[in-house]
């Protein structure tokens, strides 16, 4: 199941049996909804949360619910047969996760574990595809944001064929500075996160990082790390 027992570590704490009023507005922002109908959609959802570290959807569970994360977290991992570790989606405040419920996809390929204490809406595939089918804005909201998912996993296949393990981490750098204000990522990114994204080794991503710092591209402290020179970073791609 989608959330199993206290026992395996992947646990639930049922909170309440609706959303707390403060998901609503994530609700509306999610879904593109006014008021009356993001309260209409919180009905349909049971509001369940994890703690820290907690799995949530276990590799072979079966894809039961659909989640939309109103607080927290959460990132999917997949698992080689070689035992390596192969970051596949990070979540946050507004995404959908278990979205496979939606066309009875079978058990999950890969695990969602939670970052942070995480809070989510959990909504039966049943209700959630009525939801879609007589609200157009909900089916609009969660085709966007899988045309989004389907992007970004294409260009990173791209890239995994196409750069070297150096130029993946220039263009995961340069892709996360650009989405950040001021072209300054923080916190400033994990060594070994980052390797886990762009599918390389912590010290691969920690000797081209020096090497942009050494030539003033980028500029990083504890707290931060800030594109200086963005065409430059750009160049170094391919």
């Amino acid at each position: 199941m989608l959330l199993a027992d206290p026992g395996t570590g992947s646990y639930d704490v049922a909170m309440a049996d609706t959303l707390p009023d403060a998901a609503l507005a994530i609700v509306s922002e999610t879904f593109g909804c006014d008021a009356l109908l993001a309260a209409v959609v919180a009905q349909q959802a049971r509001y369940r949360s994890w703690p820290h570290r907690a799995t949530i959807v276990a590799e072979g569970d079966d894809l039961d619910a659909i989640l939309l994360l109103i607080s927290g977290r959460a990132r999917m991992l997949a698992y080689g047969v070689d035992g390596r570790v192969v970051l596949v989606q990070d979540f946050a405040v507004g995404d959908l996760m278990g979205e496979g419920a939606l066309i009875d996809e079978g058990p999950a390929e890969s695990e969602i574990v939670a970052l942070d204490p995480v809070g989510a809406g959990s909504f039966a595939p049943p209700a959630f595809v009525a939801l879609m089918s007589t609200h157009a804005c909900i089916a609009l909201a969660v085709s966007r944001l899988l045309v989004a998912r389907l992007g970004m996993a294409t260009r990173r296949l791209v890239e995994g064929a196409t750069l070297s393990a150096v130029g993946r981490v220039h263009a995961e750098l340069l892709r996360e500075a650009r989405a950040a204000s001021a072209m300054t990522i923080i916190p400033a990114p994990v060594l070994a996160e980052l390797a886990r994204t762009v599918q390389t080794t912590r010290e691969t991503v920690s000797r081209a990082i020096s090497v942009l710092e050494r030539r003033g591209i980028v500029r990083r402290t504890a707290e931060a790390l800030t594109v200086v020179a963005p065409h430059r970073l750009q160049e170094l791609i391919y």
